[in-house]
């Protein structure tokens, strides 16, 4: 298994039931194996240096719209039929019906995730109407297509053989933006949240981060499931630490949208596959002739596409 499956703690259910009738003790998880420093910041620590510009970002927001207002704006909640029924939409206009299948389960921590072969979406459904058109352009727009612009790579499974970067910023920076494109407010808080609550996590206990979740979301169950995230891999969720990852997100949308705008928008070469931007001229050159499949949301307007992500790096101070 891998290293997300086995932070999956074995009693999660029954500490999180324990956690939500009564938000005011720090959970103490159980794993099949005990993880390193290593293992918990494999992605590396956050840099500091964005706090101000995350901070800025949910102060504006929070600002502007209440809790209320937010959900509001999220519309109805959609069952799982209908979610399902739009992202095999999706994959059928592109092709790949038969690649990826759709696996719905309580037991996945992440609302919406992709691997290899299956869009993994966790129950009970807590995808709103406003939100889907959003989280199809994150998890099929970005992750599906560049994944599977990658497997037609002469660098497929050969990336580190090649000398190729860390990508991870890039896939999520990108897919964070992508997420934002159809939005009518399109502030990044909740990565700008994520963000500092990894920072937080780093420094404080489980129910430190919930509570500074629980201000902005003030809803207890979707705060629970992002200070779990912050603080898997720890038994005792009262000690500093836990798993890194979520930093990426922010950091990643910050520097890929300024990358997108300072570049002309190479979408085409980020689109080659699961790449670092700072490999696209390597990516070309062992592939110049490749095509790779892109989002309609850019190929039907390509111009439209470059002035909305200019709206949105206005609206988080990017430019």
């Amino acid at each position: 298994m891998g290293l997300i499956a086995d932070l999956q703690p074995l009693n999660f259910k029954e500490e999180k039931e324990k956690f939500l009738n009564n938000p005011t003790f720090n959970p103490q998880f159980k794993y099949m194996r005990i993880f390193s420093d290593q293992d918990l910041t494999k992605h590396g620590l956050p840099n500091h240096q964005y706090i101000e510009l995350a901070e800025k970002i949910i102060e504006k927001t929070f600002s502007l719209f209440s809790n209320k207002d937010i959900s509001e704006n999220r519309g109805r909640l959609l069952d799982q039929e209908t979610v399902s029924k739009q992202l095999k939409t999706f994959l059928k206009k592109y092709g790949l019906s038969e690649k990826f299948s759709i696996i719905w389960s309580e037991e996945f921590v992440s609302r919406a995730s992709v691997n290899p072969t299956a869009i993994k979406l966790r129950l009970p459904c807590s995808i709103y109407e406003g939100d889907l058109e959003g989280l199809i352009y994150h998890e099929l727009g970005t992750h599906v297509l560049r994944r599977t612009n990658y497997e037609q790579q002469p660098w497929f499974r050969k990336k580190r053989k090649n000398g190729f970067s860390e990508y991870l910023k890039t896939e999520e920076g990108l897919a964070v933006l992508h997420a934002l494109y159809p939005r009518k407010y399109p502030f990044a808080y909740l990565a700008a949240l994520n963000f500092i609550a990894t920072i937080k996590a780093q420094e404080e206990s489980f129910l430190e981060v919930w509570q500074f979740l629980h201000h902005y979301l003030d809803d207890n169950e979707r705060a629970f499931n992002m200070a779990f995230k912050k603080k898997r891999g720890l038994t005792d969720t009262s000690l500093p630490g836990g798993f890194t990852k979520d930093y990426v997100y922010f950091e990643g949308f910050v520097e890929n949208t300024k990358f997108l705008i300072e570049n002309d928008f190479p979408i085409k070469e980020l689109y080659f596959g699961k790449l670092s931007s700072k490999d696209i001229d390597k990516a070309i050159e062992m592939n110049p002739n490749f095509e790779p499949l892109l989002p309609d949301f850019y190929t039907d307007n390509p111009e439209q596409y470059k002035q909305r992500v200019l709206e949105i790096a206005r609206e988080n101070f990017l430019i």
